[in-house]
C-alpha cells in the first residue's frame, strides 16, 4: 500500500520544467495495432509516434526522447507487451513507461495482471490508463477534446513524470543536465 502513495506523489510531482524542449518531449510506440498510440500521443501533445511495432521494423530509435510503450489490458496485448519489451531490452532501449490502456469497462483479466507484475521492473513505470466511454466517439485525432475524467488526468500525470524523470537521468549520465 505504501506504493500506491509513493505513486500518488510522484504523478503530482512536475520534473519537465528543468529539462531542455527535446527532453521533454516523449515517443509513442504501441506494441500492436489499435493500442490506442494515436490517442495518447495526441493527449500527451508529442509530435513523436512510431505506430505499432512489427518484427521488421528494426532498430528502434527516439534520439534520447524517452519512449512510451502501449499496449491493451487484454490477454493477448499484454502478452504482446511481454514480447517487444525482449526485443528493446536487446536493443539496450527501455521505456520510461507501459501505458496499459483499457480496454473496457470490466475487470482486467487476471492473467494480464499476472504478466504485468512481471514486466513491471522492466520499464521505468507502469501505468493503467482508465477506460474512458468517450474517446470511442471521436477521431484519435481530436482525443484532446473529450474532456477527460481526473483518473485519466492522473495517470498522463504520471506518463509524462516517468518520462521527465527518464529524461533527466539519462540528461545526468551524458553529464549535460
Amino acid at each position: 500500500m505504501a506504493r500506491r502513495g509513493t505513486d500518488s506523489a510522484a504523478a503530482r510531482e512536475p520534473l519537465g520544467g528543468a529539462l531542455p524542449g527535446w527532453a521533454r518531449e516523449m515517443v509513442v510506440l504501441g506494441c500492436h495495432g489499435g493500442a490506442a498510440t494515436t490517442t495518447l500521443r495526441v493527449l500527451l501533445n508529442t509530435p513523436w509516434e512510431l505506430g505499432a511495432y512489427t518484427a521488421e521494423r528494426g532498430e528502434i530509435d527516439t534520439f534520447g526522447r524517452p519512449l512510451v510503450l502501449t499496449c491493451r489490458n487484454s490477454v493477448a496485448s499484454t502478452a504482446r507487451a511481454a514480447d517487444v519489451l525482449n526485443v528493446l531490452e536487446r536493443n539496450g532501449v527501455r521505456p520510461a513507461a507501459l501505458a496499459v490502456v483499457a480496454d473496457g469497462a470490466g475487470p482486467e483479466p487476471s492473467e494480464s495482471a499476472a504478466r504485468l507484475g512481471l514486466v513491471r521492473d522492466r520499464v521505468g513505470r507502469l501505468v493503467r490508463f482508465p477506460f474512458v466511454p468517450s474517446l470511442r466517439y471521436v477521431d484519435a485525432a481530436d482525443a484532446d477534446r473529450v474532456k477527460l475524467p481526473s483518473r485519466a488526468r492522473r495517470a498522463l500525470d504520471q506518463i509524462r513524470n516517468a518520462c521527465h524523470a527518464a529524461a533527466a537521468q539519462t540528461l545526468a549520465r551524458q553529464g549535460t543536465g
